[in-house]
């Protein structure tokens, strides 16, 4: 009997431990399941979206020069192009960075196996890295491409003659540049009469100008030639030479032996003309008139010559002046 119950009592004491084990394996997987949900939980939301929103993207845009390609510009002009044109990269920042720094790459327009005339060229780009896409604005350009023309002309100067002072010329005007080429299509070549340096002159200039120049050509009415000029600019030196002229100036009385305040003074000319070279009589600002009031006691009438200047000529020589005590009035 005790044997029995001896025999019982193991199987349910292993009973009550099976059960205990299973119940703690279920708890434990369901703590492992828990950590692992909220761990979940964490994970980042650019991670639950998926790869691509950890790839970081780049676009700039920025201006490239244009090279036309396929035609020899020796024997061909060609019109239209622009120099420049925008382009559009995007990719990783590295290479959109890299790429717009060293503009190590090309964009072109392809003329090859075109023939005179109007063409509309759809723009191309080599050398950018593959791992980067592209735009090109504008997309495409619309070229005239003509047989070039060449023509040489001597170099003409011209400025406005009413500009100079009076009393002043013009010495002999230099040009650094005397000769230049032309170049453009056949007939806008043929159109042009002439090559010229305009030279801007102020108002009443006295003094010599130095002066940097953009050559123009010009047609046959006297209006621009759109064409190029090769070379573009001189250096144009127009001399301004001071010669003889003349100026009227207002007299100055010098009151010698006496006080100025004590007499009125009044003559037959209020102004005297001087004569001479411009450079003397430039700076002439009056005449003196030389006034003796010493032996002066009522109203005189005096004829009085003018203080010389050297080298100038002063018209009238001589003055009528009538001198009146104050005391007489």
């Amino acid at each position: 009997m005790n044997s029995k119950l001896s025999k019982f009592g193991y199987l349910i004491t292993s009973l009550i431990l099976a059960i205990l084990l299973a119940a703690y394996v279920n708890g434990q997987h369901d703590s492992s399941i828990t950590r692992n949900v909220q761990s979940t939980d964490k994970t980042p939301k650019g991670l639950k979206d998926g790869a691509v929103g950890l790839i970081s993207k780049k676009r700039e845009t920025f201006s490239v020069p244009l090279q036309l390609n396929g035609i020899n510009t020796d024997d061909y002009y060609v019109s239209g192009a622009p120099e420049t044109v925008k382009i559009s990269v995007a990719g990783s920042p590295a290479l959109v960075t890299s790429a717009k720094n060293t503009k190590n790459f090309q964009v072109y327009a392809d003329l090859k196996h075109l023939n005179e005339g109007r063409h509309t060229i759809k723009l191309k780009a080599s050398g950018i890295s593959n791992d980067l896409t592209y735009t090109i604005e504008p997309a495409d350009i619309s070229v005239d491409i003509a047989k070039k023309a060449v023509s040489n002309y001597t170099v003409q100067t011209k400025y406005d003659s009413q500009a100079i002072a009076n009393g002043y010329h013009v010495g002999k005007v230099t040009s650094s540049v005397h000769n230049v080429e032309v170049m453009g299509t056949t007939d806008v070549v043929q159109a042009v009469q002439s090559v010229v340096a305009v030279v801007k002159v102020p108002r009443d200039t006295k003094k010599s100008i130095h002066q940097d120049v953009t050559l123009q050509a010009l047609d046959e009415h006297g209006k621009p030639v759109n064409v190029a000029i090769s070379p573009q600019v001189t250096t144009v030196d127009l001399p301004v030479i001071g010669g003889e002229g003349s100026r009227q100036v207002p007299i100055k009385f010098n009151v010698e032996n006496g006080d100025a305040k004590d007499y009125e003074f009044s003559a037959n000319v209020n102004e005297l003309t001087i004569n001479g070279k411009m450079k003397d009589i430039e700076g002439i600002k009056s005449i003196t008139v030389p006034i003796d009031v010493k032996n002066i006691h009522t109203k005189q009438s005096l004829t009085v010559k003018p203080t010389a200047i050297k080298n100038v000529k002063i018209d009238p020589e001589k003055v009528q002046v009538q001198v009146t005590p104050k005391e007489q009035n």
